[in-house]
């Protein structure tokens, strides 16, 4: 598998699980999914997969390309199902699991998507970052013109000092 995926962005409690789509079909990052799950070895639950059920794929990432491991649908269900923590209660994963079943596939099922399309979000994620410099590079000038500030005060006062005379108060003048 290496077409070039739509991915989405499921969100949980801050917790991040993208999905690719592929030929038409969702395929999850595997490695999201488990940690989702609280599964500490994801690569030993992926060999309890059928060998239809996951792959890898070359996913679009804001640090570049990379190689990934995705589970599809039929696998991600499989991983919640034989999950543990995804059947203890007050666990993160039940409360995944739990989020999955009740809020994500009756939004799949009745509207055809859930998540953030990925370009939305590395489009927001871009002007974050634009931000964020524009606000360093605008703070950086702001450090500079305050020297300059200084610097053109201290100036100031050597002219001052060495070009106007002083003027001696309450002390004796020159008129007597």
């Amino acid at each position: 598998m290496t077409n070039k995926p739509d991915v989405s962005v499921l969100c949980f409690e801050g917790h991040k699980v993208r999905v690719q789509q592929l030929s038409g079909d969702p395929w999850f990052i595997a490695k999201d999914v488990c940690q989702a799950l609280e599964i500490v070895n994801h690569r030993m639950a992926l060999k309890a997969l059928d060998h239809d059920e996951k792959g890898v794929n070359l996913t679009y990432t804001p640090g570049g390309q990379q190689l990934m491991r995705i589970v599809s649908e039929s696998g991600f269900y499989k991983l919640i199902a034989r999950s543990r923590k995804a059947s203890t209660p007050n666990t993160f994963a039940h409360s995944f699991s739990n989020w999955v079943f009740r809020e994500v596939i009756p939004s799949i099922r009745k509207y055809g998507a859930y998540g953030v399309p990925w370009a939305l979000l590395h489009d927001f994620t871009q002007r974050s970052a634009d931000s964020v410099e524009r606000g360093s590079q605008a703070g950086k000038a702001l450090v500079i013109r305050k020297i300059e500030k200084h610097q053109l005060a201290h100036e100031e006062k050597h002219l001052l000092d060495c070009f106007q005379p002083r003027l001696a108060l309450g002390g004796e003048s020159d008129a007597e």
